[in-house]
């Protein structure tokens, strides 16, 4: 887990020099972060309408179906305008540093803010949505914050490895070394598809908890289904973690 902090921490001063540029990016972050609980306030939403329509007063259902559409159109207004404005950022903030790079590096250097971006993003998403599992229930957010940790140590020595087998090929270029293309994106895509694997096979232990503690009382019919929701979303960010992380270990070690 040091091992994926430290390389996303000096990926982020060495592409955002300037303070100004690094609060624009936490900005677009923490939209993120808006988007994953506007999402799951949706799920919320949508499950207390359908529960509970027939004995709902006229007036508390249509303010749940603003609040419903307004939470849907927030989320994918907050999306479109964090994938399009960092563009710009990203732009303005390379040409404001005074380090200069090579045209065969530019690239890589594109490449890695958008992955840098992307997981900063979905790790702030994850931390906000362990934070709304723990208010929903601390016994199974509890247990949420254990598997995830375990997985990130996972992801971490599979990250670690994957760093060290791109500057392999970095420096094999350099000595003029052939390395067969099936090499190269087979190692990434491997490391990242196992990555996915372990994160899924966590997934149903969550799963399986979540359907004992609603089987024994410990949680509503409304927050298991949102929880339902929440935990596929989740899984859907380990793995966009999982294959994130080894797109970004081969873009930082060919930009340095």
């Amino acid at each position: 887990m040091r091992a994926i902090l430290g390389q996303l921490k000096s990926a982020l001063l060495q592409l955002f020099p300037t303070t100004k540029y690094r609060l624009i990016l936490i900005s677009l972050v923490l939209i993120a972060a808006f988007i994953s609980v506007s999402e799951l306030a949706v799920a919320k939403l949508f499950t207390q309408i359908i529960m509970h329509e027939g004995d709902m007063p006229r007036s508390k259902l249509v303010i749940y179906i603003i609040g419903f559409f307004a939470f849907f159109g927030a989320t994918r207004a907050g999306h479109y305008f964090q994938r399009i404005y960092r563009v710009s950022v990203f732009d303005r903030a390379f040409k404001a540093s005074e380090v200069e790079i090579h045209r065969s590096k530019e690239n890589w250097r594109w490449s890695l803010a958008f992955e840098l971006t992307t997981l900063l993003s979905i790790f702030t998403q994850m931390g906000v949505i362990i934070i709304f599992f723990t208010f929903l229930n601390w016994k199974f957010g509890l247990l949420n914050i254990f598997v995830v940790i375990v997985i990130f140590q996972i992801l971490g020595r599979i990250f670690r490895k994957q760093i060290k087998s791109q500057r392999g090929f970095v420096e094999a270029k350099v000595r003029k070394e052939h390395v067969p293309s099936s090499v190269r994106i087979g190692t990434r895509i491997r490391s990242g598809e196992i990555g996915i694997l372990l994160s899924g096979i966590a997934m149903l232990t969550l799963f399986a908890a979540l359907i004992f503690l609603s089987y024994n009382g410990d949680i509503s019919r409304s927050n298991t289904i949102v929880l339902f929701f929440g935990l596929r979303m989740q899984n859907s960010n380990l793995s966009n973690i999982s294959s994130g992380l080894m797109r970004f270990a081969r873009a930082r070690t060919h930009s340095e």
